[in-house]
């Protein structure tokens, strides 16, 4: 069959009416509203509204930022009042549990009193008795292994002592008025046919064991002894002939008056004064800081009496103390500073109304930067 392609018509035989025309215009309108919408104006405003969050949240951290720079001096305080505050804490429980601290602790307490300590014995030590408070008040116990953070470690020795019962007394009177927490917890004693005392008694020292902050050991600053430098050096009056050696005398008389000055870092008081022949004649300073200290000797028929100003102490000593060898003496003892942040010091100003010479032997000090310097002094005064 052959077909004519000249009797197919292309073209229609009319135009496009008004409606149709105007259907068709504003589909067009729509489909570029719609793309104009969604791909410049949509971006657009979530550009700006998360500017304006964004400058809002901004804003807000402006305002406290000038807030708190307002408020910059006030927090310094707070701050340095929290400081203060930690640090009363941690001297009474402190974040470490150490056996050092437990000896020099003793040696203190023991040198101040006069009793004799034979043997110390340190209990549990592989497994120290850990309280743990939990918010019910319930107290269960752990190891140091498993036991959550913060815990109260509580570390017990037993002490064998010999003395009188004065200088029992003193040393009980010592650790009870010392800021670190320390409980006895027994004591047996008996007595000899010489008025002797021998006994034993228990300490617990507690401590608070912060594992999230890390385990934080006690820093040793013991005083400076006195000895030789080589083991193998000669003694003196030592002599390699047939003759027999000269023994050099030893001085035996203690020193009247005696002041520790410790580094900023010891854990014990940085500043302590006492005379040696007086129990119950501590004072002490605790301050990173040069502090001054006040002593004044008076005579009568060829004994002294004496008086002491340190920080909060006052101390005042009525009953006559004799005069030996013609001199009054008093011996300091100072740590090595650590650093630029020791700061520790003491300026003491000397008022002696004796007719004898006041004698002061300072031992391990600094030569450039001294802890113990001498104030105002009347009288006869002499620094070796």
């Amino acid at each position: 069959m052959r077909i004519n392609l000249s009797n197919i018509r292309f073209k229609p035989d009319r135009g496009l009416t008004a409606r149709e025309f105007i259907l068709l215009a504003l589909l067009v309108i729509a489909i570029e509203g719609y793309f104009i919408i969604s791909f410049i104006l949509a971006p657009a405003y979530n550009s700006y509204a998360s500017t304006a969050a964004e400058l809002k949240e901004k804003e807000n951290v402006l305002s406290d930022l000038k807030r708190d720079f307002v408020r910059k001096s006030a927090m310094e305080e707070e701050i340095k009042k929290a400081e203060e505050k930690l640090a009363v804490i941690q001297e009474q429980l402190p974040p470490y549990v150490s056996q050092e601290e437990v000896i020099f602790f003793l040696e203190d307490v023991s040198h101040l009193s006069g009793l004799t300590v034979q043997s110390i014995t340190f209990h549990d030590t592989d497994k120290l008795n850990l309280k743990v408070l939990s918010a019910d008040g319930i107290e269960n116990k752990a190891d140091i292994g498993v036991a959550p953070s913060p815990v109260v470690v509580e570390q017990k020795i037993s002490i064998n002592f010999m003395g009188s019962y004065q200088q029992l007394y003193d040393f009980l009177k010592n650790v009870e008025s010392s800021n670190r927490k320390i409980a006895l917890k027994t004591i047996t004693m008996q007595m000899n046919n010489e008025g002797i005392l021998n006994g034993v008694m228990n300490l617990s020292f507690t401590s608070y064991w912060d594992e999230n902050e890390g385990r934080k050991p006690y820093v040793m600053t013991p005083t400076p002894t006195l000895g030789k430098e080589n083991l193998f050096e000669e003694y003196a009056g030592y002599s390699t002939s047939a003759q027999a050696r000269t023994e050099v005398p030893r001085q035996t008389v203690k020193p009247d008056f005696y002041i520790t000055l410790n580094s900023y870092l010891n854990n014990s008081a940085k500043v302590f004064m006492m005379n040696y022949y007086n129990s119950g004649s501590e004072a002490i300073e605790d301050k990173n800081e040069i502090v001054s200290a006040q002593l004044t000797l008076n005579e009568t028929d060829d004994k002294y009496t004496y008086s002491y100003k340190l920080g909060e102490y006052d101390i005042v000593e009525n009953s006559p103390t004799e005069i030996k060898d013609g001199k009054i003496r008093m011996e300091v003892l100072a740590s090595p500073r650590q650093s630029d942040e020791d700061m520790v010091g003491l300026i003491l100003d000397i008022t002696n109304n004796t007719s004898v010479p006041l004698e002061i032997t300072v031992k391990g000090d600094d030569a450039s930067n001294p802890r113990f310097i001498t104030g105002r002094t009347t009288g006869s005064v002499i620094v070796k």
